[in-house]
């Protein structure tokens, strides 16, 4: 089973690949870089992670590496959004439906 949890630097690294479509380590580092203070080896290190994580692929071109998204951040939404219900039904039980069913309910209400 694929764990499409992000922590905080997984997920800033992914929407970097996700508006700019494939990046290699060093266009991610400098994406980041502008917002952070981050060192180009710990990029290199989280991205290896989400390779292994089957969240991004990789190809090498030249001596580098380039990056892309295997799931669209949708996808990705959704199955961790998935996860997190099941865990939650599979500990609360119908109290967890109900619970997230209110929720749904707030957010729509306040959206119209």
């Amino acid at each position: 089973m694929t764990d499409y949890s992000l922590g905080p630097l997984e997920q800033k690294i992914m929407e970097c690949i996700w508006v700019h479509k494939e990046k290699s380590v060093h266009e991610v580092h400098s994406c980041l870089s502008k917002k952070c203070e981050i060192a180009y080896t710990t990029v290199m290190t989280i991205m290896t992670r989400l390779v292994v994580k089957k969240l991004l692929k990789r190809k090498k071109i030249g001596k580098a590496f380039i990056y892309t998204a295997k799931i669209s951040k949708a996808e990705t939404a959704k199955n961790v959004v998935g996860n997190i219900f099941s865990s939650l039904v599979n500990q609360y039980g119908q109290e967890a439906i109900t619970a997230f069913s209110d929720e749904i309910e707030k957010t729509s209400v306040n959206k119209l």
